[in-house]
């Protein structure tokens, strides 16, 4: 097998965690999933050759995790930092802007307390990765993603009666 369909194996088992992320009520449960997802996108992006796409990720699941203990401010801001020196120095092309500004609005979600908001700043940053996945050319990606924003927009609809 070769490095494009591994990366496109591990996509959909992105995928499969991605769908199931946003139907749980409790904010912990979603983010552990995140954290899961995100691991393995970070391998599909390092695959294909998307370094800046992969440190992000990574940093993704870090960020997951973290926001899992905490939403404090002092933590969301050292991510974004974080986000902003790894994009700086890992910088390749103008299109790298669409993983920085994706990773920076779902920093900003994974750290907010409200669940309806941390939904809304996720498919905003969703949107940012999906461009993403399509000006490289990775259709399990493309496809996750879309089905990512399908699922957050459901459990956002869902969320009044899944709370109460």
């Amino acid at each position: 097998m070769n490095a494009f369909w591994l990366s496109q194996m591990l996509a959909g088992f992105s995928f499969i965690f991605d769908l199931l992320a946003f139907q749980f009520a409790r904010r912990q449960t979603t983010l552990a999933i995140l954290a899961a997802s995100t691991s393995l996108l970070a391998i599909h992006f390092c695959l294909l050759n998307a370094p800046v796409a992969a440190g992000l990720m990574a940093l993704a699941a870090c960020r997951y995790l973290a926001a899992i203990m905490t939403t404090a401010r002092k933590m969301k801001t050292v991510f974004i930092v974080a986000t902003c020196l790894y994009s700086a120095l890992s910088w390749q092309q103008l299109a790298d802007v669409l993983p920085l500004l994706g990773s920076l609005l779902m920093t900003s979600a994974a750290f907010h307390p409200a669940a309806k908001s941390m939904r809304r700043l996720t498919l905003c940053g969703s949107a940012c990765w999906l461009l993403n996945n399509l000006v490289i050319g990775s259709p399990v990606a493309v496809a996750m993603e879309s089905a990512f924003i399908l699922s957050t927009l459901v459990s956002y609809w869902r969320l009044p009666r899944l709370s109460g």
